[in-house]
């Protein structure tokens, strides 16, 4: 036999191929990721946050219900509706005073009956139906109270009667979560 033959094997330079990345899932998928996000964030700041100076009593519900709200804030010393206090104040360390009461019915607020019923027209006029049935009160303006529990009962019970007469019928107490 013969001598082995060597042959001389040239080395090809092979050029790196790259793939190309394809980013549109990664797009879509972050901005679902930001979308989801920003809704969550938001329900989170929709949270009502208690008025100043008002310690609320704590929940034993985690059910919340959302719709035509009117928040009454109570404290000690004012009454707000929607974050407007009522001038002048009709409370003075969580008594009401006289003057504020309605001389013919002792049990109503005159200064809150009027911006109540005011904002009842409001809501009204946007759709909220007081009237509707029981089936579907997903339509009925609903009164969000947060009330200090340092307030004696009565106090409360009279701003209940004054929305009451406004034209609310459907009431949530704002609460602590424990």
């Amino acid at each position: 036999m013969g001598e082995p033959v060597f042959v001389k094997k040239h080395k090809r330079s092979r050029a790196i191929r790259v793939m190309p990345l394809n980013l549109a899932p990664l797009i879509d998928i972050n901005a679902n990721l930001l979308f989801f996000l920003i809704i969550a964030n938001s329900v989170q700041e929709d949270r009502l946050q208690a008025g100043k100076d008002i310690e609320l009593p704590p929940s034993t519900s985690s059910m919340a219900e959302a719709g035509d709200l009117v928040s009454v804030v109570v404290g000690m010393d004012h009454i707000s509706v929607n974050e407007l206090n009522i001038e002048p104040s009709p409370i003075k360390d969580g008594e009401l005073q006289a003057t504020a009461l309605d001389p013919k019915k002792d049990n109503r607020i005159t200064s809150l009956h009027t911006r109540l019923t005011e904002r009842f027209q409001d809501l009204v006029k946007k759709g909220a139906q007081p009237g509707a049935k029981d089936d579907d009160d997903s339509k009925l303006p609903v009164v969000l109270i947060q009330a200090d529990k340092r307030l004696p009962y009565a106090t409360v019970a009279k701003v209940m009667r004054t929305c009451g007469e406004a034209g609310f019928t459907k009431f949530r107490f704002a609460a602590k979560a424990r």
